[in-house]
């Protein structure tokens, strides 16, 4: 009797550890991926940044226009490089629920704006499974830029 019980939980073990090993290193790849991109913003590396969004060819523009704006105002959004030891990635669903994307999202107020008018600076990072975790799959990284370096 203790064979047949063993028999029936060790494969349900097997498959819980291999899911949550899967997890991780999925999560370990946008991590990697994320941390390339502020490394290459530092370095004012623009190639780089580019090659690390899909299907860039199509939509090099706004990729370059984001990147641009991050290297120029790169110190102001990410002194001591805070935002690489502060990578968050959160599960999100787009339109329906079979397409099941993961984010990493920064919120980040401009210091200089003592009327608290200004929007504060978003910066997102979406990335989905299909695509591969390595390559980030929204375009657009930046919202609200164009008011708040004002």
């Amino acid at each position: 009797m203790k064979k047949i019980k063993y028999i029936f939980v060790i494969p349900i073990v097997l498959s819980i550890s291999c899911c949550v090993n899967h997890k991780q290193k999925d999560e370990e790849q946008i991590k990697d991926t994320v941390s390339k991109y502020w490394h290459s913003v530092k370095k004012n590396n623009v190639k780089e940044c580019l090659s690390l969004f899909e299907d860039v060819e199509n939509y090099s523009g706004v990729v370059q226009s984001d990147v641009f704006f991050l290297i120029k105002n790169y110190d102001k959004i990410n002194p001591n490089d805070i935002l690489l030891k502060n990578i968050k990635i959160k599960d999100t669903v787009v339109m329906f629920a079979e397409n099941k994307q993961k984010y990493v999202q920064y919120i980040i107020k401009n210091e200089n704006d003592t009327t608290y008018l200004k929007k504060p600076l978003i910066i997102t990072f979406m990335f989905y499974k299909p695509v591969g975790y390595s390559k980030i799959f929204n375009r657009a990284v930046l919202q609200n830029s164009s008011s708040w370096d004002k």
